[in-house]
């Protein structure tokens, strides 16, 4: 493969999905040569260093996604490596160096980590960087897990006690009925808010954004899929994904989407939503994620 080819799939297919985002990832793409007979100190040095404030910068959603790729120089490009970074967007790219900056201090406060007495340029050089802006992208669809036989019956009751009626509530807009489904020990967990609550703190968002679409007019709509549902009888565990859908009283729909983690709990014979968490993931879960889910009525 020419390197021309090489760099248009770097910028084009190692990308984050991007149906129904609002942002665009932004990767950087260093190329770097490794110097004669250099290859284990460039290595040591990238997974030492870079991999590792990559790791912390990905924990703190400053970054989305990254990558190191080996290939073979060659006359249309004379580099070893491909070192990918995904930023969520242009905004976060511009404020690099301001996050980078005490994760290194932090993490490396002497400087970085060697295989031995040779230093950064003696071992490797930078030939060049790239900045890419997704166009379009895809990935394989996260696989589905199938439910034990003996839990397919209490996923039913889920759908009857739990999601169903929290279609329903959404698309009545009524705050009690959608209340009314989660436990008294209940606890919301949001990822991007970095924000945990009791039913009481959850209730007063709750009342407040509901009497707001009904202020606002409209049609509200949200609906589930999922790619893991399992049940001992009392509790169980739900991961998915769910499309919310607002339809304003003029101009087209517009939807978003998060991934979700709920617990639940059998109380008195019916399921109630004990623990609910969800996030946006950076902005990196859309509508092809939604598709690769399972509906509800499919378990």
């Amino acid at each position: 493969m020419s390197k021309n080819i090489f760099f248009l799939l770097l910028c084009g297919f190692f990308a984050s999905p991007l149906s129904g985002q609002k942002n665009t990832p932004l990767w950087v793409l260093d190329f770097v040569r490794v110097k004669s007979g250099h290859r284990a100190e460039t290595l040591f040095f990238y997974e030492n260093n870079w991999k590792l404030y990559r790791d912390t910068a990905l924990a703190r959603g400053y970054i989305s996604a990254y990558r190191l790729l080996e290939t073979t120089p060659d006359s249309l490009g004379d580099f070893d490596l491909v070192l990918m970074t995904a930023y969520p967007d242009s905004a976060a790219y511009t404020y690099s160096e301001e996050h980078f900056r005490p994760i290194l201090k932090t993490l490396r406060p002497d400087g970085p980590k060697l295989l031995n007495d040779l230093k950064a340029n003696d071992f490797r050089k930078n030939s060049f960087f790239k900045n890419c802006r997704t166009l379009f992208a895809a990935e394989a669809p996260r696989p589905v897990k199938p439910p034990e036989e003996e839990s397919l019956p209490v996923l039913k009751e889920l759908n009857r006690d739990i999601w169903i009626p929290f279609a329903e509530a959404y698309a009545a807009g009524d705050a009690d009925k959608y209340l009314g489904l989660h436990t008294a020990d209940f606890i919301r967990a949001q990822g991007d808010e970095q924000s945990t609550k009791d039913l009481a703190g959850y209730s007063r968002g709750v009342h407040a954004g509901f009497q707001r679409g009904k202020e606002q007019g409209g049609k509200t709509a949200i609906e589930f899929r999922f790619f893991e549902r399992f049940s001992n009888g009392n509790t169980a565990s739900e991961r998915g994904i769910y499309q919310y859908t607002y339809t304003p009283p003029s101009g087209e729909a517009w939807s978003g989407y998060g991934q979700f983690h709920v617990f639940s709990r059998k109380e008195n014979g019916r399921w109630k939503i004990a623990v609910d968490y969800d996030s946006s993931e950076s902005g990196t879960v859309g509508a092809a994620e939604f598709m690769a889910g399972k509906p509800m009525a499919d378990w």
